[in-house]
């Protein structure tokens, strides 16, 4: 795999890389992994990895990585769970080798190779590099992104500190290059300092060239590797031996005899200094690691509260610690303000206090709750102020937008009390800065801690504090609206609105039923949220005219839309929106809500693309002028969210490009939508050739059609024992057949579909059918690759049965024979056009399917 491209960095993508850094403690809920799939077709085993990486801070050097952790993921779900690769993982400590020929702007490029072999499997595979990089000192490290690739990769966040939760899907490329080989221990390189160390007191290697090196040579003499091992003894000519245990090898032991092979790294004693290359056992400070250096044994100046200076290690400061190499003599540190501590807690009132934290220190305990996303909840470099209340009502915290650093509010009943509450990112506020409501009674008194988010950056500004008394205003219980009090509001289960007294759009809910539906236009984009919408009522859609896109409607909350045909056409309704949730979609016909009837569906679709993971969308549904059409968006399993509905009228007179289902994908100009429709076209409005690529498609040279192209809007049934369902796809009849192909994909099901590891398993029965469905004649197809892989994860594969029945027949089927979920099973690939069957063996017998199956009968 490589989607670095050439090495003078044309191939890198302006600002488009990911995060993937390994943080220290305080921040370790961030860290992140960038992931992108390869498919080791050859089974080769891993020796290599290189990848190209920025950082967030210009001044960053790659010297500020102090490690990296190489992974390989059996599926992005793994890393969700753990950063480390389920399948391989290797650490490398100190900084690592910066390729020399990378000519990248604001980048560079890194290589690490494998202590041995990565073993990786044949197939798809997951990797990911995630340098150690400290965030305090150098900000955050990105993997850069290519114009190389699929487009599919991901970002793995296990502890969820970014927010979206374990895992998330992106379009970028990450800009990797993989290395394999061939897995013969011969192939790899022995030491080039110390070779001869094969052997030790109990026979393994010691650190030492010694007498029992000597002895294991002349143990293994004569020893050859058969490509599935070394021989111990094989230890020249360098760089990888020549795999035979010879007097070279002899003669080379003895040469290195005596040699201290044992590794070496920095032994580090805080702000006495360090010593590099120490052996690890002779280190009476802190062993770095092995070919660690003494860059990353920091010490500097420490500001104490007082006034004065020591010098302490960034971990040992208990004042403000000055940066790595700083001096006391070159310093001046100032007194921490009269409220370090709580015990010189300063009396504020209501309005506007000057705060300035940049001489305080951290005084004050953990944070008692959730109310950061810190590892250790801490605020620090903390200031104490005394609040008394002046009112019987809600007061107000406030930093928002006040001061120039990320900050933290608490509030304490009294100095070493308990914790009331806390705020660190106030909902609207910049800079993430905080806006803490609390509510008491005039006279209470309490603790304001304020402080920073990162220990020692500090700020200036503003502290606000004011007490409201609140009033009786809007509060909505449901779509039903009271004059409440915000407390007796949330009592209640309501949401308080504001002070404003009730009116008849205070607690609408936008769309949320039919009659309620929302105005949109042709040609025209709505923005919606229905986080808020329940079920309308209206009843459950039917979800088997949109059969196998995954509707789940189960009474999903939903929201409706109307418009109006401007013309007679064609009408595309679209929910495609990156930012959007997994949505459902249905479309009905008529001129209000009490005569609509239900005319199409789509849970997810495949036309378009930059659309979220599952999105829905129905296309080129046909329409008559002036005709009102209700659309109804809900989601899968009953999700809700934000999202956009894109409506596009085609008028009969619209003309553009039309692509032809051939294998050459040919394209014809000023084409009419009805024309381009009459020729099973994919029609793109307004548009020439010379914008659009057309699909290539294999094309049936007998009687039936191909597949979808990978680039259409595809789909896959499942036809297989295993799943107790068969399909059948309807002829023209009265034909006879020597042999018939059928295409699909061959997957195993366990919660979710994967390609199979070897697509030749499915042993796929066709037969040909009567008009009551029954079968005439069957034959085992035959497997062939037909080299196309959709959606660059599933083999398309071919099987070729020869039915040879020479009466007349109305249905072909097509089924895989495994035994149960697990194994490998055939999925019958879409095609466009045609009708199929489908029967689930539920008593219902073959019942019509939403879309066309793939197949070719050669008469």
């Amino acid at each position: 795999m490589d989607q670095i491209g050439p090495n003078d960095g044309s191939a890198e993508v302006a600002a488009g890389g990911l995060a993937s850094q390994y943080f220290e403690a305080a921040f370790s809920v961030y860290d992140i992994a960038a992931i992108d799939d390869f498919d080791n077709t050859s089974g080769l085993q891993g020796t290599g990895l290189s990848m190209v990486l920025s950082f967030s801070d210009p001044a960053a050097t790659p010297d500020a990585i102090s490690g990296a952790q190489i992974n390989f993921y059996s599926s992005p779900d793994a890393a969700g769970v753990s950063l480390v690769g389920d399948i391989a993982s290797e650490d490398y400590v100190g900084a690592p080798a910066v390729n020399a020929d990378w000519q990248g702007a604001a980048s560079i490029m890194l290589d690490f190779q494998a202590t041995g072999f990565w073993p990786i499997p044949a197939g798809m595979n997951y990797a990911a590099a995630i340098p150690v990089n400290e965030f305090g000192v150098n900000g955050q490290t990105f993997t850069s992104s290519s114009d190389i690739g699929d487009g599919n990769s991901w970002q793995a966040n296990p502890a969820g500190g970014f927010g979206f939760g374990p895992l998330q899907v992106a379009t970028a490329n990450i800009m990797y290059r993989i290395n394999g080989g061939s897995g013969n221990p011969c192939d790899l390189p022995l030491s080039s300092t110390c070779s001869g160390d094969i052997s030790g007191a109990d026979g393994t290697p010691d650190g030492f060239v010694s007498v029992d090196d000597v002895l294991a040579v002349i143990a293994t003499f004569g020893q050859q590797g058969d490509g599935t091992f070394r021989p111990q003894g094989d230890v020249a000519p360098l760089p990888n031996g020549d795999c035979l245990v010879s007097v070279d090898d002899l003669l080379a032991v003895i040469e290195q005899y005596g040699a201290d092979c044992r590794p070496t790294g920095a032994c580090c004693f805080g702000v006495d200094g360090c010593t590099s290359d120490v052996v690890e056992d002779d280190c009476t400070g802190d062993y770095l690691g092995d070919a660690s250096s003494c860059d990353t044994c920091v010490s500097g100046a420490c500001c104490l509260a007082d006034g004065s200076c020591i010098q302490a290690t960034p971990e040992d400061c208990s004042g403000n610690y000055q940066g790595d190499d700083t001096d006391c003599a070159d310093v001046v540190c100032q007194e921490a303000p009269a409220n370090n501590e709580c015990a010189g807690a300063i009396t504020i009132v209501d309005g506007d206090t000057a705060i300035d934290n940049s001489a305080a220190t951290t005084t004050g305990p953990a944070l008692a709750d959730d109310c950061t996303t810190q590892a250790d909840p801490q605020v620090f470099n903390d200031l104490y102020y005394s609040y008394t209340a002046s009112c019987d009502g809600v007061v107000t915290f406030s930093t928002c937008d006040l001061v120039d650093q990320d900050s933290i509010i608490a509030l304490y009943d009294a100095c070493g009390g308990t914790q009331l509450a806390c705020n660190d990112d106030g909902d609207g506020c910049g800079t993430f800065t905080s806006l803490l409501e609390y509510s008491m009674n005039a006279g209470d008194t309490v603790i304001v801690r304020v402080g920073s988010w990162t220990d020692g950056v500090t700020f200036t500004g503003t502290l606000s504090v004011g007490c409201e008394i609140p009033s009786e205003g809007a509060c909505c219980v449901g779509t039903d609206c009271i004059e409440l009090l915000p407390e007796d509001c949330t009592a209640f289960g309501g949401e308080y609105q504001n002070s404003d007294p009730c009116d008849a759009d205070s607690c609408a809910i936008a769309g949320n039923t039919c009659e309620d539906a929302v105005a949109a236009e042709c040609n025209g984009s709505v923005a919606f949220d229905n986080s808020n919408n329940f079920d309308s009522g209206f009843g459950e859609p039917d979800a088997t005219q949109c059969d196998g896109t995954y509707l789940d409607w189960t009474a999903s909350p939903d929201i409706w839309f109307t418009f109006t045909a401007d013309a007679a056409g064609t009408v595309d309704v679209s929910l495609c929106d990156a930012a959007s949730y997994d949505t459902s979609l249905v479309l009905y016909s008529g001129s209000d809500c009490g005569s609509l009837v239900q005319v199409a569906c789509n849970g997810d679709s495949g036309v378009e693309s930059g659309c979220q993971q599952y999105y829905s969308g129905i296309y080129g549904y046909p329409v008559s002028a002036g005709e009102t059409l209700y659309a109804r968006v809900g989601g899968w399993q009953g999700a809700t969210g934000p999202g956009t509905l894109t409506v596009t009228c085609l008028g009969d007179d619209a003309v553009g490009a039309c692509c032809l289902p051939d294998a050459d994908g040919t394209c014809q100009d000023n084409t009419s939508i009805a024309d381009c429709t009459a020729l099973n076209g994919t029609f793109t409005v307004d548009a020439n050739c010379a914008d659009v690529t057309c699909a290539t498609y294999i094309v049936c040279d007998g009687v039936g059609v191909g597949p979808t192209p990978e680039s259409g809007a595809w789909t896959a049934g499942t036809s297989d024992t295993g799943a107790d369902i068969v399909r059948a796809a309807a002829t023209p009849g009265g034909t006879s057949a020597a042999s018939i192909d059928v295409w699909g994909l061959a997957l195993v099901y366990s919660g979710g579909f994967s390609a199979c590891t070897d697509a030749t398993e499915p042993s796929v029965v066709v037969a040909v059918h009567d008009s009551a469905f029954g079968a005439l004649a069957s034959a085992v197809g035959t497997y062939s690759d037909a080299g196309i892989s959709y959606a660059d994860v599933y083999p398309l594969s071919k099987w070729t049965a020869d039915v040879a029945y020479t009466g007349g027949f109305e249905y072909v089927s097509a089924q895989g024979q495994s035994a149960a979920e697990g194994d490998c099973w055939f999925l019958w690939m879409s095609a466009e056009q045609g009708e199929s069957f489908i029967n689930s063996n539920d008593g219902a017998g073959f019942v019509p399917e939403t879309f066309a199956v793939a197949y070719c009968i050669t008469e």
